[in-house]
């Protein structure tokens, strides 16, 4: 029974681990020492088991995020957090786990926050824990809960022109949006790239010093535009476009010679495209990699169908 009680909580659990972390084998790690501790208690002692795994959880990932953050101090380049990977199939995660905060503009947004901050506001906004019952699990009292909730807001709006903070309120584009933004890339069409662009959208890009990416995230719909069709122009002629989805995120995948190259998607906010991701570090590429094995993919002929 304890076996299966977790099991059917592991999910959740990565989930939140992966919000908290960015990264799928911390999660994991994380989703693990919860089980060592979920084994060494006496399951009949513990009133709401999910309450009590997200604790634990919670508290885990709080210790990892210090040493992660002195780990990304040496990261070449813009960091992104990896693409998200479903642990359990599609239809069981609706189920199971909350879908919001799992985009690339989330997670990159909780960047900006510490420790403490970070986990307080993914469980209040996308666990709708109370502050009550926060308090406990960051140690701190209520009063100080919404204090910290605040500044965390605070925190995660962009200050000025060139902050690289993702719109705190933006949602993840959709296939129609995504489609539309490579078939004008595909097409050359600048100005249709331009009107798909919000004036201050922002382009973050990871590379990981092991694949070439701009080094500095790029400002402004005509700079990021420019920058994409000068790109798009020099792509060797056996590149081929597809879009997938992973349970959080629309990409758009370009492969050479059946090898993932480069992996964009975005974010939008009142029909605008806010926030651009790309990836070609190909340690995180080989997430995608592995979940375009089992899911449909639609690829360019004359456009996406």
């Amino acid at each position: 029974m304890a076996d299966q009680l977790f099991e059917a909580h592991r999910g959740r659990l990565h989930a939140l681990a992966y919000r908290m972390l960015g990264s799928h084998a911390d999660a994991e790690d994380a989703v693990q020492d919860v089980w060592l501790r979920w084994r060494a208690v006496n399951i009949d002692d513990i009133r709401d088991v999910t309450g009590w795994l997200v604790r634990v959880c919670s508290n885990i990932c709080l210790d990892v995020l210090k040493s992660a953050r002195r780990q990304r101090e040496s990261y070449v380049g813009q960091w992104l957090p990896e693409p998200w990977m479903p642990v359990i199939d599609a239809e069981a995660e609706t189920n199971l786990i909350e879908r919001d905060g799992l985009g690339q503009a989330y997670v990159l947004m909780l960047e900006r926050l510490g420790p403490v901050e970070r986990v307080a506001l993914v469980l209040h906004d996308v666990f709708d824990w109370s502050h009550d019952e926060i308090a406990p699990v960051i140690e701190r009292t209520e009063n100080n809960t919404r204090q910290i909730l605040f500044r965390a807001r605070r925190k995660v709006n962009r200050e000025h022109d060139h902050d690289p903070t993702p719109v705190p309120d933006s949602a993840t584009a959709d296939k129609k949006q995504v489609s539309a933004f490579v078939e004008a890339l595909i097409g050359g069409d600048l100005s249709a790239i331009i009107g798909q662009l919000a004036p201050d959208v922002i382009m973050h890009s990871d590379g990981g010093g092991k694949a070439s990416a701009s080094a500095n995230p790029i400002y402004g719909a005509e700079n990021v535009a420019r920058f994409f069709v000068g790109v798009w122009r020099k792509k060797p002629e056996n590149a081929v476009e597809s879009i997938i989805f992973d349970g959080a995120n629309y990409w758009m995948l370009q492969h050479e010679d059946d090898r993932l190259v480069t992996a964009v998607c975005m974010a939008q906010k009142d029909g605008l495209v806010v926030d651009i991701f790309v990836h070609r570090n190909p340690d995180k590429l080989a997430f995608l990699a592995h979940l375009g094995c089992g899911c449909a993919v639609l690829k360019y002929v004359d456009g996406f169908s």
